[in-house]
């Protein structure tokens, strides 16, 4: 590698002028280059940004690894932590199955999901509506279902910021403003609507749909399994 001044390339025209970028990318590609010549790394000098002292290659790069030592840290730790988190979310969602599985009717089971998400899932709002012939529940009118199945369009679930109108048409009438989570329900059919709402507008992250669509799932099977054998949907 050699580097030489417009006047060198002249009088020798096979040497090339090499810039920053083409130093860096031969050092990249030769990186043993310093082993046996480290008194060069010690005696390199890095100006700092913030003043006019310098510091030695080997400092500065003993700060860089330093850096990244504890970004990996704290990775490590947020991952950690993410496993800790989701172990826990786990264990409540096997507790809510198994207490919606004890419940002996559709308006028990409406009862036990709604406590269940409000002492173990802090999501205070809960309504399950019936488009569909389904006892104990709430059926939405004509109306009403055209509406709500048009915010869904062809979706299994949405994630719905409310306003007054979006809130009244889910039968949140209580809730000014907040978020939703409107999944269908279906068993071999169409069944009708769950809706989890929170009064934060931004409460439910994707994640939160996933499980909700889960949920949806549960809790369709068990309806369908509620209602008498003869029922037509």
């Amino acid at each position: 590698m050699s580097l030489v001044t417009p006047n060198q390339n002249k009088q020798n025209p096979t040497n090339q002028v090499l810039n920053a970028e083409q130093v860096a990318n031969w050092l990249s590609q030769n990186s043993d280059f310093f082993i046996g010549r480290e008194n060069i790394l010690a005696s390199m000098q890095l100006n700092h940004n913030c003043g006019d002292s310098a510091e030695s290659l080997l400092l500065y790069q003993l700060k860089l690894l330093r850096q990244e030592l504890n970004q990996h840290k704290q990775n490590h730790e947020q991952l950690l932590n993410t496993a800790r988190d989701n172990e826990k979310r786990l264990k409540r969602i096997e507790r809510l199955l198994v207490k919606l599985l004890e419940a002996e009717n559709t308006e028990e089971l409406v009862t036990l999901l709604k406590e269940e998400l409000e002492q173990n899932f802090n999501l205070p709002y809960l309504r399950v509506w019936s488009h569909s012939k389904i006892e104990n529940l709430p059926k939405a009118t004509e109306e009403q279902q055209q509406a709500q199945l048009a915010l869904l369009a062809n979706k299994s679930s949405i994630n719905l910021q409310l306003d007054t109108k979006k809130a009244t048409l889910f039968g949140l009438d209580e809730l000014q403003q907040g978020s939703a989570i409107v999944c269908r329900l279906s068993h071999s059919n169409h069944l009708g609507l769950l809706v989890i709402a929170h009064p934060s507008s931004n409460h439910f992250r994707q994640q939160d749909t996933l499980f909700v669509e889960y949920l949806g799932a549960i809790v369709s099977a068990l309806i369908h399994r509620h209602q008498p054998k003869n029922q037509a949907f």
